[in-house]
């Protein structure tokens, strides 16, 4: 398991400003998404919330509202679509995760970013990584989240625990991760940027 001081250091020293540059690698997806979307993709951000609970590590993730017309019920991480106002994808994702689950920006130590992962639904997803600081108390806004939950991040380490195969769209086959936890389907862009954490953790993606 890592500690927090460990996962701080993994993450310092990395050079931010490459990594959407190196997101968009699979030139047959990023030639897909052009045709599909001439105007571009829209910029979201996400905060991979990490918390300590009684020395054990742990992914926060929230359960979208089933009456939303968008991904209902759906497991995801806080976040949402970048406004004029946001000065980077940080700012986006703190502002984001204060509007769903009541955090502040005091209760969030960021600590990196992950590779940004392009979806289908025409949005550029830039992940987040954040330690919730203490135990900050939170209040989750009914009209975009049903709850929340953590799990273990050994859990997301196991490779036993991480399901691949393919997903198929408009004649087109993608790589698709999923990962299920008790009674809880983590799939799609939250199953991938979770695996691409795990990954950095192991040293496998820099």
């Amino acid at each position: 398991m890592k500690a927090l001081h460990e996962l701080i250091e993994i993450f310092s020293g990395v050079d931010h400003s490459l990594l959407i540059k190196k997101s968009l690698h699979n030139k047959f997806i990023l030639s897909t998404l052009k045709k599909r979307f001439p105007k571009g993709l829209k910029s979201a951000a996400i905060l991979l919330p990490i918390i300590d609970i009684e020395g054990s590590l742990e992914i926060l993730l929230t359960k979208r509202s089933t009456h939303l017309t968008t991904h209902a019920g759906e497991i995801c991480f806080p976040g949402g679509g970048s406004e004029k106002n946001d000065t980077d994808v940080s700012m986006t994702a703190l502002r984001e995760t204060k509007e769903e689950i009541g955090l502040k920006e005091s209760d969030i130590k960021i600590i990196g970013k992950l590779p940004s992962v392009p979806t289908f639904t025409g949005y550029i997803i830039h992940p987040v990584v954040g330690i919730l600081l203490g135990s900050p108390e939170i209040l989750i806004d009914r009209s975009e989240v049903e709850s929340y939950f953590t799990i273990p991040l050994t859990f997301f380490m196991n490779h036993k625990n991480k399901k691949e195969g393919l997903w198929e769209t408009n004649d087109i086959q993608l790589p698709m991760v999923e990962y299920q936890y008790q009674n809880h389907r983590i799939w799609g862009a939250t199953a991938m940027i979770i695996s691409l954490f795990c990954d950095r953790l192991r040293g496998e993606v820099k």
